[in-house]
């Protein structure tokens, strides 16, 4: 039986100590690189779910091809610590078009991938929605794990919205404000959100005096940091 506190522990002991890179991306380099799909299958080798047979090898694709053997699809209701996510169309998922992790919880999720506006390149934790990838996603549970699953219990709440201000954008997903560099970003997040959540990220407009109110959340937030 594999454990998903080791796979997720080598998440952890990995999380900013390397960079996201597609090329040569098992490790290598100084500082060491992983892709998504590199950094899962290296944690699901920990975890021993995968064996290291056959050296380093696998991407998105590898991961769909276990689906019924070690993966076993979920719905995204079902999902929960020790689960896995893999986007992107079956077949054609790879590079660009595809991306994959482990959730930590059902709104959680650790992955490997780089988003420099928002200074993410590594292993990194952040929330599911609008960083997931697709569409396509998919939900899988791991075949002899020990993941409890249990999914989103009723009333739960993600805090995310767009906060519109006079002089700029910014996203704020439920733990910090990001501030984004126009409005083709914001687009584009938007876009992710709604694939995922079919509908769109709602979206505070604020004004003048109404500003103050971005004050005292960024102190609240610094409280409890």
């Amino acid at each position: 039986m594999g454990d998903i506190n080791k796979m997720i522990q080598w998440m952890k002991d990995h999380e900013g100590k390397v960079i996201y890179e597609q090329v040569r991306p098992w490790g290598t380099g100084n500082p060491p690189r992983y892709d998504c799909s590199a950094a899962v299958i290296s944690a699901l080798r920990a975890g021993g779910f995968l064996d290291n047979s056959g050296g380093n090898y696998g991407n998105t694709e590898t991961l769909y091809g276990l689906e019924g053997s070690l993966l076993q699809p979920i719905s995204q209701e079902q999902v929960g610590r020790g689960d896995i996510f893999v986007s992107g169309p079956k077949g054609s998922s790879t590079g660009n078009n595809g991306h994959t992790g482990i959730f930590l919880d059902n709104q959680t999720i650790i992955h490997a991938t780089k988003y420099l506006p928002y200074g993410v390149n590594g292993i990194v934790t952040t929330a599911a929605a609008g960083w997931l990838g697709g569409p396509p996603v998919y939900y899988y549970r791991l075949k002899g794990g020990n993941a409890s699953g249990g999914g989103a219990a009723k009333g739960d709440v993600q805090p995310q919205c767009f906060i519109e201000m006079n002089n700029g954008i910014s996203r704020f997903d439920g733990k910090r404000r990001h501030n984004l560099p126009n409005k083709d970003c914001q687009e584009i997040l938007n876009r992710i959100y709604r694939e995922n959540n079919g509908k769109d990220m709602p979206a505070i407009k604020l004004k003048g005096a109404d500003e103050a109110w971005l004050v005292r959340l960024d102190q609240a937030i610094n409280a409890k940091a």
